[in-house]
Order: structure tokens, then C-alpha cells, then sequence
């Protein structure tokens, strides 16, 4: 009797391993999946969500800034699908170039989504721009250094017409 308990046991046990998949961990728990347009290459770690003690930054542009350099790029943008739920209409996006501020601005709600619309100054030979993010709710600011190359001819939005996607844990 306890010959066979067992060896119903061990059966029980490994149809149990055979039936679990790739996406749980030991305790079945499954994990999340990944969006396919966030451009997320790493899992986000907790802590990257936790409330921090950044006060909101006094990001400002120069009143000469769009004088001052020939070309602008303009570009529709929000942040990765995990901080979505913490967009408020209290938070910023800063693009700076060599750590000079190019553009500052509000976060919007329209259409059923919060976007930044970025108007950034420079010149053809402006290198990558980097990307600062304040969250007034997680009291946070985030940071992506080198986005992209400074070009004018950089497409508003995606081709499908989206704003494009800034993933800060990269």
C-alpha cells in the first residue's frame, strides 16, 4: 500500500512539472507580458516604481532659445506602459543637449492618453539627446541618456501615427 501511494505520488508530481510553463516561477505565480511596443529591454525592477523625494525640478528654456539655434524637431512622446498609471497632468518631460535644456514640457491628456509634445531646438550638428522625466505622483525623476540623434527630418510620431514610446529601464 504505501509502494503504490507513493508511485502515485511521484506521477502526481510530475504531470504537476510537465503541465507548468515557462512563464511561472516555483510558486506559480505567472509574470507579466511584456508589451511588444515599449521597446523594453529589461524587466522593471520594483524599485523603479517606488515613491522617491525628488521636488518638482524648475526646468526652464532660455527666452532666446528658438533664436538661437536654426532647426527644430517636433515630436510626439509618452513614457513605457509601467509608469502610465502615475502620469499626471503635473508632470514634465526636459530634453537637454550637453546638458543645455532644449525643450520643456507639461504632460497632456488627449484622446484617451497622456502625451508630451516636444518642440526641441538645435542644429544639424547637435549629437544624441537625452531625456528627463518628473513624476509628481512617485515624486521621482527618471532619466534617458542618449534617446536619439538630433535630426529635423525625425518623424512626428510613429508611422502609425502614435506617439513614440521613451523606455527609462533600459
Amino acid at each position: 500500500m504505501k509502494y503504490i501511494l507513493m508511485t502515485m505520488m511521484s506521477v502526481l508530481m510530475l504531470s504537476m512539472t510537465a503541465c507548468s510553463t515557462a512563464d511561472e516561477d516555483p510558486t506559480g505565480v505567472v509574470k507579466p507580458e511584456v508589451p511588444k511596443d515599449t521597446n523594453v529591454v529589461n524587466p522593471v525592477n520594483d524599485d523603479n516604481l517606488k515613491p522617491g523625494t525628488d521636488g518638482r525640478p524648475s526646468w526652464q528654456i532660455a527666452s532666446d532659445l528658438y533664436q538661437r539655434y536654426e532647426q527644430t524637431m517636433t515630436v510626439q512622446v509618452t513614457v513605457q506602459t509601467e509608469l502610465l498609471p502615475y502620469v499626471s497632468a503635473d508632470d514634465l518631460m526636459c530634453i537637454t543637449v550637453n546638458d543645455e535644456i532644449r525643450c520643456v514640457s507639461p504632460a497632456r491628456y488627449n484622446n484617451g492618453e497622456w502625451t508630451f509634445s516636444l518642440v526641441i531646438a538645435g542644429m544639424g550638428n547637435d549629437k544624441l539627446l537625452s531625456v528627463s522625466y518628473y513624476c509628481s505622483k512617485l515624486a521621482r525623476i527618471y532619466k534617458r541618456e542618449r534617446w536619439v540623434v538630433f535630426s529635423q527630418t525625425y518623424k512626428p510620431t510613429r508611422e502609425n501615427g502614435r506617439p513614440y514610446v521613451i523606455d527609462f529601464f533600459y
